[in-house]
């Protein structure tokens, strides 16, 4: 038996375990993701930030205003990889200048209706180098997934006073 996860609607069977608080997440696709940074902190050159915000951005969590945020803040590191060719330690440092203050931000409507990446394409990797290719090949679909909302986005990375923007 398996049951699709609410945020990427991957099909997993179900586990008992923790989820993300801001994520709207299966507790299987959550510990399926801690499995795939688990490899990456082994690998020097990995993209964690990427798999992060791909996975944050996959998996909206609206029920607090935490989540909300969480949303935008990291598809605000999407549109900096991916839009403004930031380095990742840069993305890393830039996230905690999106939205100062903490501000409660509406749900960004709609979210894509489906996802044709899933962080399962990311654990299926045949080692750092192919996970590498496959995390940014996953992000780059999250990304591309959001598009209704990539002027929103890349408005509230301006407003941030982010330099180089």
């Amino acid at each position: 038996m398996t049951e699709p996860c609410p945020g990427c609607g991957l099909r997993l069977s179900p586990v008992d375990g923790p989820v993300d608080p801001y994520a709207g997440s299966s507790a299987a696709c959550w510990a399926l993701f801690g499995q795939v940074r688990l490899a990456q902190y082994a690998e020097p050159e990995a993209n964690g930030q990427l798999a992060v915000d791909a996975y944050m951005a996959q998996h909206p969590g609206y029920a607090t205003a935490a989540g909300r945020r969480s949303v935008l803040v990291h598809l605000a590191g999407l549109f900096l990889a991916f839009e403004r060719s930031m380095p990742a330690s840069f993305v890393t440092q830039a996230l905690g200048r999106v939205l100062p203050g903490k501000p409660d931000v509406p749900a960004l409507l709609p979210v894509p209706p489906s996802y044709g990446v899933t962080v399962a394409f990311a654990r299926d990797a045949t080692g750092p180098d192919d996970r590498r290719a496959r995390v940014e090949q996953w992000a780059r679909d999250v990304w591309r997934s959001w598009g209704a909302h990539h002027e929103h986005v890349a408005d509230v990375v301006r407003a941030s006073g982010l330099p180089a923007l």
